[in-house]
């Protein structure tokens, strides 16, 4: 993991400059908003925050949010962009520094499959969780990742495969690492570490980007801790 985050410090200044006001990026959160309108009262952690957009966000309605990321570059630009909202260095690989049941959402966007290993991860969302909190993730929807850009189309993709996990490289924002798993892994996977499948979202393509809409970019999921 320790390759991951290095290679997400170097990435960091690129990827805000990238992802700020980007089609991909706000398509992702007008799903994120629909979900998350109030959340006076709530203990929020935002898990692999990156640079702090979501975590001011729930501040602003309401939250009691803590944003934490292993990469130390991504926290430093959180902190100066975000000065009023909290936020810390954490490798979410290793043994979150909270207590038992001490939040009652666990937020992930677009981090699961840029992590290894997974099963680690959620066995400590569990543990942090109340009984009843809500785990939301997103990420790249692991159908329609694992291919190629159809060379002269930018708007189309070759599916190359997608039963086989597998590592990739992408070279968007500097070179980063991602983990290519199939959908069945993170629905067993969330399964096994005792949460609760409550709803899913796969959102239509934004414009600009496929000429088939009806392809999903993303993955959404919602559980609850038993």
């Amino acid at each position: 993991m320790r390759n991951v985050i290095d290679q997400w410090n170097s990435a960091a200044k690129t990827y805000v400059q990238e992802q700020e006001g980007s089609a991909f990026a706000d398509a992702n959160k007008a799903v994120v908003k629909r979900r998350f309108t109030d959340l006076h009262g709530e203990k929020v952690l935002d898990l692999g925050c990156g640079y702090g957009s979501y975590t001011e966000y729930f501040r602003s309605i309401g939250g009691c949010v803590t944003g934490v990321d292993g990469a130390s570059a991504m926290i430093e630009l959180a902190k100066e962009k975000y000065p009023d909202s909290a936020f810390d260095v954490v490798d979410m690989t290793e043994a979150l520094p909270f207590e038992n049941e001490s939040f009652d959402i666990v937020f992930c966007n677009q981090v699961l499959m840029d992590i290894e290993p997974v099963e680690h991860v959620l066995a400590e969302v569990v543990r942090v969780l109340k009984p009843g909190g809500i785990f939301y993730f997103s990420i790249v929807h692991p159908a329609f990742y694992n291919g190629e850009w159809v060379e002269g189309n930018p708007s189309g993709k070759r599916i190359t495969s997608y039963i086989t996990p597998g590592i990739t490289s992408n070279h968007f924002w500097g070179e980063t690492t991602h983990f290519h798993r199939p959908l069945s892994f993170y629905l067993n996977v969330c399964s096994d570490a005792g949460l609760i499948l409550t709803h899913t979202d796969e959102p239509r393509a934004y414009d600009g980007v496929s000429k088939n809409e009806d392809i999903p970019l993303f993955l959404f999921a919602e559980y609850r801790k038993k």
